[in-house]
């Protein structure tokens, strides 16, 4: 039987350590250690690579396959409701779980609450424990495996009280309590440190554990960094930047060997060695040589070791500025080519609004580009400081990154930084306060991953959002479909959108995002979307809303007028508010109508 996900979601939303579901079935992606190298293909992209010092690699196109985890290991039977602990000898080839108890042969489900914590450890609830701890509970049962998952029909509600793991001894107890974060902390006290992906070893943890359901967006925040494949070189000595990477792989001491032996005539093999290890990194062989030749002769290749090298080498803001800077010079030229990049400026429809005219001093449309997505890691239950990202090869160091490979389109706004800074001078007294204090709870609550909150950066991004969702309704591609690429450097002195195709399993696409961008289209679409975007049907409630979303980030912004697809949004669907633009006293809008 078949199960499938998105090859390019192993770098993302089903990165390792993440609970996905396929069908009735529960597995969790298990560090890259475990990773089959002839199911990998390497993704070259050396603006992104020689940061990261890491080779990336992505599932190969044909036919990939990963070896996962069944998760949880507690199921219960849907026919007799008996709990089992699944065992990997209850295996069978091509076969759902199914319940071994009697001969029964129903199907099993994975019970729906797992344990995690702040460090990024997950681990099954011991049912046998909750069962017998609860009012009901018979201290002193030594029954082992006699649990079974039932249905209270005397239950007063359908909710969590209605449902209860319950022992052949009579001990049971409901499952209302299991979101209490008191009585978890209390029952379970602190983490046992374990990933279910390492067998028999666990780390040590102090923090306290949660009970969260298996798909909760909380269980799984994933860590990424992404670049665009532009027409730059900044690889200016590619053995400096390949160094680290080659130096360990595990045959490069070999390597080195041979080019030190002067008995034999090694040349053949010497070669052969080399083109190996620059198949698997991702580099040239001569490359490979010149490391292993520097060494050979006492000489060492490479950026010095040290956590400030590594610290800045996975900055986003500096692949961004990078590709601002590529982007300008397009709107300069009118048309920039490369490989895997295509770009050229487009008019603004002379009917376009005066005040879309004031914002919008650039268009670009791009027929073709190229975006490599490496996954970092994850976090689970908060957003914390990065120190507790789990890393990808958390079970043993690898020398490479789990990388999505996306071929698209796309659309680029580029804004006017000098009337938008303008406008925000003349924000009131008051707005600037509440600013200031969400951006000081950004940093106190340490939501590291989210963009400094100012003003001009939120009227940026949810014009972004209202203009994303009016495309994908123009075009037809689905929301999850298209991404947003925000540039925002006040340092710089720039801001721009773009939008542009981020489905990742087919090369190219039929180009009606671009065809969105014409100068026949794009200011009709800007209009009717911020049209759209004025009112909502949550409004007065969603208008005047002093916080929502996650952390309380977003101010008048939610589903119904705002928010895109998780997947879609660079800064987790937060750091939005429609009073920026709207706002009938000091909204950017009205900013742009009046100063004109």
């Amino acid at each position: 039987m078949k199960r499938e996900i998105r090859s390019s979601a192993v770098a993302g939303m089903a990165g390792v350590g993440a609970v996905i579901d396929v069908g009735q079935e529960s597995f969790v992606i298990p560090a890259i250690g475990a990773w089959k190298q002839r199911q990998l293909r390497v993704i070259d992209l050396k603006r992104l690579s020689s940061r990261l010092h890491k080779t990336l690699k992505a599932p190969r196109e044909e036919k990939p396959s990963l070896l996962v985890r069944r998760f949880p290991r507690y199921m219960f039977c849907e026919k007799c409701r008996r709990l089992t602990i699944w065992k990997t000898e209850l295996e069978a080839i091509d076969s759902e779980p199914v319940c071994p108890q009697d001969r029964c042969g129903g199907k099993l489900v994975p019970m729906r609450f797992v344990l995690a914590c702040e460090n990024g450890h997950l681990d099954d609830v011991d049912w046998r424990y909750w069962a017998h701890s609860g009012p009901h509970g018979n201290r002193g049962c030594q029954a082992r495996d006699e649990l079974s998952f039932t249905v209270d029909a005397n239950a007063a509600t359908g909710g969590l009280a209605s449902v209860r793991v319950e022992c052949r001894c009579g001990s049971f107890r409901n499952l209302e309590d299991i979101s209490n974060k008191a009585v978890i902390k209390e029952m379970f006290r602190t983490c046992n440190g374990r990933h279910p992906w390492i067998y028999g070893r666990s780390e040590p943890c102090d923090a306290e554990v949660v009970a969260l359901q298996r798909g909760a967006s909380n269980l799984h925040y994933p860590s990424t960094i992404s670049a665009l494949d532009i027409p730059t070189d900044v690889v200016e000595n590619p053995a400096e930047e390949f160094a680290d990477q080659i130096r360990k792989h595990h045959k490069y001491y070999r390597l080195v060997g041979l080019i030190g032996s002067t008995t034999g005539d090694n040349d053949e093999f010497i070669e052969t060695l080399a083109e190996l290890i620059g198949n698997e990194i991702g580099c040239p062989a001569a490359v490979v040589l010149e490391v292993a030749r520097a060494e050979a002769e006492g000489r060492k290749l490479g950026r010095p070791e040290g956590p400030a090298d590594e610290a800045t080498v996975i900055d986003q803001a500096m692949l961004l500025d990078e590709e601002w800077r590529t982007l300008e010079e397009a709107l300069r030229a009118g048309e920039l080519r490369g490989a895997n990049f295509a770009a050229a400026s487009e008019e603004l429809s002379p009917r376009a609004p005066k005040w879309m005219h004031a914002l919008v001093r650039g268009v670009l449309v791009i027929p073709r580009l190229r975006e490599v997505r490496a996954y970092l890691g994850f976090q689970r239950v908060k957003p914390g400081v990065s120190d507790k990202t789990v890393r990808p090869d958390n079970d043993a160091p690898q020398n490479w990154l789990p990388t999505a490979e996306v071929f698209g389109e796309g659309i680029v706004l580029a804004l006017d930084f000098d009337r938008l800074e303008r406008w925000q001078e003349t924000l009131a007294p008051e707005e600037r306060t509440d600013l200031g204090e969400l951006e000081q709870k950004r940093i106190q609550e340490n939501f590291w991953f989210l963009p400094s909150v100012n003003a001009t950066f939120l009227a940026l991004h949810t014009l972004s959002h209202l203009l994303l969702r009016r495309i994908t309704f123009e075009c037809g591609y689905s929301s999850s479909s298209l991404r947003e690429r925000l540039y925002f450097n006040p340092a710089g002195r720039y801001a721009g959108i773009m939008i542009y195709t981020a489905d990742g399993d087919s090369e190219g696409s039929l180009g009606g995002l671009v065809r969105q961008g014409r100068v026949d289209r794009l200011a009709q679409s800007l209009a009717e979307a911020v049209d759209q975007g004025r009112w909502c049907s949550s409004d007065p409630v969603c208008l005047e809303s002093a916080g929502q979303g996650l952390g309380g980030f977003n101010r008048a912004a939610c589903h119904a007028c705002s928010l895109v697809s998780e997947t879609s949004c660079t800064a987790a669907n937060t750091v939005l508010d429609r009073r920026m633009l709207f706002d009938p006293a000091w909204g950017l809008l009205r900013f742009l109508e009046t100063t004109l």
